[in-house]
């Protein structure tokens, strides 16, 4: 996608943590970039669902700022929360750009926020979780997302699976590929754990299709979708949801969690005319 918005000019705090594992020497800016694309599409997601000011804004997981100092220097007025499991990138956010700092957990459902947030930015999170902690997630999310507020998380859909099926060798070389483009392909959902991950941290690669994500939203009729944007955070899809209670009547047969695979399609019959 080409740029939305021109941030090349606002301020930021360009001050790298040292620690920080998002920052490729060969191409720094490039580190940049993804945050102003973020912050590009957090402004289109406000004038997506009307929404010309965040007061409270989540940024989980924040890591060591890639997208808070952008936050920062556009939303100057807002109450900024830096929420991760590296505890080293929380402090980080705390000092250098003010944020407040919470250390997150596995189980999101232990974390002590209420409905608080106008504002949740979710970047490259479920895109390495497990369907059940994938689901969890979002639950979550709406929980602390307040009447009229807006969730913004990234995905990754057709286009890393169609990397990885073409062989793309820098995309995932430490998760089975053939066993995650097959259960993509059947189920719309795959999720395979890195193979340096352990089964209790259950790290991995989740791949989920645009019509696997709507199923899963559907799960909550306060939730609407303003956009499913393919491609548009580097290799990963965006999709912008705004929280309006009582907006649709809850849909009979969507499954609870976990979304349960679909059945296999009928073979189509060859016809001879």
């Amino acid at each position: 996608m080409p740029p939305l918005y021109d941030f090349s000019a606002l301020p930021i705090d360009r001050t790298l943590a040292p620690r920080d594992g998002m920052v490729d020497s060969t191409q720094p800016e490039q580190y940049f970039d993804l945050g102003r694309r973020a912050l590009e599409l957090i402004h289109f997601s406000s004038v997506l669902c009307d929404k010309p000011h965040y007061p409270e804004i989540l940024d989980l997981p924040c890591g060591h700022g890639r997208v808070m100092r952008w936050l920062r220097a556009h939303y100057g007025y807002a109450h900024l929360t830096a929420c991760d499991l590296d505890r080293d990138g929380v402090d980080f956010c705390a000092r250098q750009f003010g944020a407040t700092p919470v250390y997150s957990a596995p189980d999101l459902r232990t974390l002590p926020f209420k409905a608080q947030f106008d504002l949740i930015w979710v970047g490259s999170l479920v895109t390495h979780l497990n369907q059940e902690r994938w689901l969890t997630t979002l639950d979550c999310l709406v929980k602390w997302t307040r009447e009229c507020g807006v969730i913004v998380f990234t995905t990754q859909g057709r286009t890393v699976s169609s990397l990885l099926a073409r062989g793309r060798r820098n995309v995932a070389e430490n998760v089975d590929k053939a066993t995650l483009l097959a259960d993509y392909a059947r189920d719309g959902f795959a999720y395979q754990r890195y193979f340096e991950s352990t089964p209790a941290e259950d790290y991995g690669l989740a791949l989920t299709s645009p019509d696997w994500v709507m199923r899963a939203v559907q799960r909550h009729p306060d939730i609407i979708v303003r956009a499913y944007l393919e491609e548009a955070w580097g290799m990963q899809d965006v999709v912008i949801l705004y929280k309006k209670a009582g907006h649709f009547e809850p849909i009979l047969d969507v499954p609870e969690t976990p979304l349960a695979p679909r059945p296999p399609a009928p073979a189509l019959k060859k016809r001879w005319w």
